[in-house]
């Protein structure tokens, strides 16, 4: 018997799809924080990545975004194919660049993410909806690529 635990959290066996695509996810983060150096501010680095969760439900998919701090006049939604790009700006409170600052960790600036869908999503059906920091964004799947289910009648 293999000492190995799944990868999937004790979910099932080990799902090296699910692997790669977290890995795609990570790499994307990455370069999107490096492609963003010098962006925004006159050329300073600077600007935060959120972090995003991605569900899928039977009529899509529920992306949430944490951006807590962030109006929603400073968001931007874009649909692009199947990559879903949300991004603004925190910009950082008065209070937080006083004399008394000791410590700050909370990031601030530009930010940028982008997620991959695995399916076609219907743009007129979309909805985001900002509240207590998060970001939620309703994704239904494009009306081809449904999967409801279908009842074969055997004859």
């Amino acid at each position: 018997m293999s000492s190995r635990t799944p990868r999937d959290g004790g979910r099932g066996a080990w799902d090296p799809a699910r692997d790669l695509q977290s890995l795609r996810d990570r790499t994307n983060r990455l370069l999107e924080g490096v492609l963003r150096l010098g962006e925004a501010s006159g050329g300073a680095p600077g600007g935060w990545t959120p972090v995003a969760d991605l569900r899928e439900d039977g009529e899509g998919f529920l992306a949430t975004v944490e951006i807590p701090g962030v109006r929603s006049d400073d968001v931007a939604i874009r649909l692009e194919g199947n990559r879903l790009t949300v991004e603004g700006r925190r910009l950082q409170d008065r209070k937080e660049r006083g004399a008394g600052l000791l410590r700050m960790e909370c990031g601030h600036g530009p930010f940028v993410r982008t997620i991959q869908l695995p399916d076609p999503v219907d743009p007129r059906g979309v909805r985001a909806r900002l509240r207590r920091g998060v970001l939620e964004i309703s994704l239904p799947r494009s009306r081809a690529m449904r999967r409801d289910p279908v009842r074969i009648t055997v004859g």
